[in-house]
């Protein structure tokens, strides 16, 4: 029988961003019955989103990552056995005397050493596929899905990793985005376009992400040669790095002369999507996607999707409103891509809004609600 008595809980958050993990937690904040829930939140980074929480939800940022003189203080602490790091943690929690910690992503899986020693009981989301799980060790990991009372999946393809790795009590809990936040302006997506230069392309192919290997960047240069025999454009939306890998895609992208991609770095808020509704379409090049906000966004745009078969992905995007690519294949994305765009007459962006829509806050915090409820 579902518990409606609130339940007190530590949140544990990395950064206070806006990755699609941490966005979760503020759109349920912000959402959620908060008869349900007496929340405090701890970052270990000092983002953006501290500063708009919900009034009721008090924020802490720790000393994970302290500034010159903090370390030294750390040091010197350890020397004569004080742990400043897990001794502030501690004192949070007895201020606020939560039930549980919810420790959001498989990066605070660190904490569970320190819950087994003072026998607080933990609630595990895991935002990550297999790639991900390098960011801590299998000591880590394993005491994650031993001694975690509720493990929360946010896809069906996290879910059946969990289940691997040997956890018992798993629940699926998709991430969301919030459509009421979208808003766009035509005109002046249609002005951006022009100041791109992206109309003299028959069909703009968008993607969006931070630069990396596991969001497929690498192959930026065969999908754009590819597309330039189609006169599409690819546009990369997101934070660029300034690895080798970025310097060697550069190098490509100019040695073979192509003129039908653009990386245009990171955009905020309505700026965010009205660059976004610059695209035709979206495409995702991602080799392991665990959910897929981003997806969602553009199907929230009224815009067809193409991606690989990389995870959370493929129970988002259907044939109605686009293309999973089973091959890891670039010339069958862009083939996949071609039949996209060459059929884009027939596509209904009212089924894409309306596939986004079961992925809106207010559809997901009412599973999240549940989940709190079934808590003992």
């Amino acid at each position: 029988m579902p518990n409606n008595t609130p339940k007190r809980i530590l949140f544990f958050t990395p950064y206070a961003g806006r990755s699609g993990s941490e966005m979760f937690l503020w759109y349920m904040f912000n959402a959620v019955n908060t008869q349900l829930l007496h929340a405090s939140l701890v970052s270990e980074g000092d983002g953006g989103l501290l500063a708009v929480m919900p009034n009721y939800i008090s924020t802490h940022v720790t000393l994970k990552h302290p500034n010159k003189w903090q370390r030294i203080l750390n040091i010197l602490a350890r020397t004569v056995g004080i742990d400043l790091y897990n001794n502030d943690i501690i004192k949070i929690h007895n201020n606020f005397k939560p039930n549980y910690w919810y420790l959001n992503t498989v990066l605070m899986t660190d904490k569970i050493a320190l819950a087994q020693t003072h026998n607080i009981p933990v609630i595990t989301h895991f935002h990550e596929l297999t790639t991900d799980y390098s960011l801590v060790t299998k000591q880590q990991l394993q005491a994650a899905i031993n001694y975690t009372t509720l493990c929360i999946a946010d896809s069906k393809a996290v879910y059946n990793k969990l289940q691997v790795l040997g956890a018992k009590n798993i629940v699926l809990q998709y991430e969301c985005i919030d459509i009421k936040k979208i808003n766009v302006d035509n005109a002046k997506s249609a002005a951006l376009k022009t100041e791109l230069g992206l109309n003299k392309y028959s069909f703009v192919w968008l993607m969006s992400g931070s630069s990396s290997t596991r969001k497929g960047t690498d192959m930026v240069p065969q999908l754009a040669q590819l597309l330039q025999r189609q006169n599409a454009a690819l546009v990369w939306l997101g934070n660029n790095s300034s690895t080798g890998m970025d310097l060697m895609i550069e190098k490509e992208i100019e040695a073979l002369q192509l003129s039908n991609v653009l990386f245009l770095g990171q955009k905020k808020d309505d700026d965010y999507y009205n660059h976004m509704n610059i695209m035709d379409g979206f495409v995702l090049t991602s080799r392991e996607e665990p959910f897929g906000m981003v997806v969602v966004e553009a199907l929230a745009l009224g815009k067809p999707v193409v991606s690989f078969n990389a995870g959370g992905v493929a129970e988002i995007v259907n044939n109605d409103v686009g293309a999973i690519v089973n091959s890891w294949n670039v010339p069958d994305l862009a083939s996949a891509m071609q039949h996209v765009s060459t059929n884009i007459s027939t596509f209904d962006s009212n089924k894409a809004r309306a596939r986004a829509a079961n992925f809106d806050v207010s559809e997901q915090v009412k599973n999240w609600e549940t989940i709190l409820s079934n808590l003992p």
